[in-house]
């Protein structure tokens, strides 16, 4: 079975999970056949471990993980790298795939200039 893993920052700001939780319903909503889940590096819960424990648990053996991060940071470079190589040593027979972050993309261009009014 496969699964995409959505890795956010986390917050102590609670709110923050609820915008999470739409990006996650969207996200079902669009590709209703794909089993998505979602983890933060730090702050909230589920961490990182706990959500691809949860996953390999339900017969999840292969992730995409999408850093939703904007900048190649040091998370990005490495502190997510070395804890998913650290699961990956944990769980032999699961293959995880580190995706790129967002980086710059033309279609964050459109939204800041929609909400600034251009």
């Amino acid at each position: 079975m496969k699964a995409i893993l959505i890795i956010a920052h986390g917050s102590k700001v609670k709110e923050t999970d609820l915008i999470m939780e739409s990006y996650m319903n969207a996200l079902k909503q669009r590709h209703p056949e794909v089993k998505f889940e979602k983890c933060y590096l730090q702050l909230m819960a589920p961490l990182l471990l706990d959500a691809v424990e949860k996953l390999y648990n339900e017969g999840v053996r292969e992730i995409k993980a999408f850093p939703f991060f904007l900048f190649n940071g040091n998370h990005i470079k490495e502190d997510i790298p070395a804890e998913l190589d650290s699961l990956k040593e944990r769980f032999t027979d699961l293959k995880i795939e580190f995706l790129e972050n967002i980086g710059f993309d033309e279609k964050l261009v459109d939204v800041i200039c929609e909400r600034v009014g251009l």
